[in-house]
């Protein structure tokens, strides 16, 4: 029977045998053959100090009897050597174990008491059908010619974290002749202050699922899958832990500021219910895969993200390019976010970094930029010509991209501070991504 399909149970043996004992008196590990070799190795030195004057000669007699004096002296110093080695490392406990003859028991113990239930995987991610896909005037809304917009409760297994999101399913995605395809995915996070950093925001403000829509219509970008949802901000930490009520005791007694949520887009050390990162590059991919169609490799997926999401969407394509191919910043900030925005259970500032100058380098896209090899993804940096710093930030950001990473920026005039204010400009944003994401096929995956 192979190991994988072997059944096994709280104490089932995984062999047959006799239990692993104690080291015997005569073990190689045992003081019971470690004393008398030491003692043995040091007579054997005596005796050959003692014995050497008097064994010396040109006769036959003399030279067998000194080689025998130096044989004897260094085979005991050898054993004496190994056997100590292996008493301190305990490379072989037994003779049987030497030799390969033993044979454990092993049991499993110490399963979990609530049996795993907490680990079912449909309890991770809730759907809903809405009315939010885009509708055609005196038409019966069809999914084949419309699309459809689900609502999606996800808990993350991995990082504690709960949000909801808004998934936009094409057309194309419930016609028969793209059954066996799979269609390019991309988060879509909004960001900024406001109206535009809600679940909602892609949906309603900036009319992405219409964008979308026209765009595959007119044949300027391929069909593609949508996850909208909201910035950090969104993610709260799970009322009920995802390895069970036992997995937060000992935990450090903190939490993050502003009503509990993440405050930034990365893990924080030592924030419980801090783990952004985890949750948008671990949990909600893996929470996706198993709802819907999605493509098995990086080539397609990517990352959108609007005001204090943009530089969130960079980060999960640059740290997790194994997932990620593609990401784009809109009106995106690149300066490293600030260290003091924790709180502990006693009030005090917990550190973002931990404390680790290393660890605060490392979270600088810009200084990764600069100094490190860059991974082979492509990024779009998006700002408006009198937005200041995020304009500034594109320009330096796209002339810092080198192979294999490709770097692509896009201007517009004046100071687009609102997603409903880049409606008009969204249709560029994703062609591109059209561009540079990749559906999949039986033959392809």
């Amino acid at each position: 029977m192979p190991f994988a399909d072997m059944p096994l149970t709280a104490g089932t043996p995984l062999s047959s045998g006799t239990p692993l004992a104690d080291a015997g008196p005569f073990e190689p590990t045992s003081a019971g053959l470690l004393l008398p070799i030491c003692l043995l190795a040091a007579a054997g030195f005596v005796l050959t100090l003692w014995a050497w004057r008097r064994t010396a000669g040109r006769s036959v007699l003399a030279v067998l009897s000194r080689t025998g004096l130096l044989l004897t002296c260094q085979v005991l110093m050898t054993a004496t050597l190994v056997l100590l080695a292996n008493k301190y490392f305990v490379f072989y406990q037994s003779w049987n174990d030497l030799f390969g003859s033993d044979r454990v028991n092993v049991g499993v113990k110490n399963v979990q008491n609530s049996k795993g239930q907490e680990t079912n995987p449909a309890d991770l991610i809730k759907r809903t059908t809405t009315d939010l896909a885009p509708k055609r005037k005196g038409r019966t809304p069809d999914p084949a010619k419309d699309g459809r917009v689900d609502k999606l409760e996800i808990r993350g297994a991995r990082s504690g974290l709960d949000t909801e999101a808004y998934a936009y399913l094409p057309p194309q995605y419930f016609q028969p002749q793209y059954a066996k395809k799979r269609l390019p995915v991309t988060l879509f996070m909004s960001g900024g202050n406001g109206p535009s950093d809600d679940k909602l925001a892609w949906i309603k403000q900036a009319k992405l699922a219409e964008v979308s829509l026209k765009e595959a219509a007119d044949g300027r970008a391929q069909p593609m899958i949508f996850i909208m949802l909201r910035s950090y901000a969104g993610l709260n930490p799970a009322k009920q832990p995802p390895a069970g009520p036992e997995a937060t005791k000992g935990l450090p007694k903190t939490q993050p500021v502003g009503g509990g949520h993440p405050t930034t887009c990365l893990d924080v050390p030592g924030l419980r219910g801090a783990q952004a990162e985890t949750f948008f590059a671990q949990d909600l991919p893996v929470s996706l895969a198993d709802t819907y169609r999605l493509p098995r490799t990086r080539k397609g997926w990517g990352a959108v993200g609007y005001g204090t999401s943009g530089q969130c969407a960079a980060r999960l394509a640059m740290f997790h390019s194994d997932r990620f191919a593609a990401a784009a910043s809109i009106d995106g900030n690149f300066d490293l976010p600030d260290g003091g925005v924790g709180t502990t259970a006693r009030g005090r500032h917990a550190d973002l970094y931990g404390g680790s100058k290393a660890f605060r380098q490392d979270n600088d896209l810009l200084w990764r930029m600069r100094n490190l090899p860059q991974p082979p993804i492509a990024m779009l940096l998006a700002a408006g010509t009198g937005s200041g710093r995020p304009a500034q930030q594109a320009t330096e950001f796209a002339g810092l991209a080198r192979p294999p990473m490709k770097g692509d920026k896009i201007l517009i005039d004046g100071v687009p501070n609102s997603l409903k204010a880049w409606h008009a400009d969204l249709p560029a944003i994703v062609d591109w991504l059209g561009a540079h994401l990749q559906s999949e096929t039986p033959e392809s995956a």
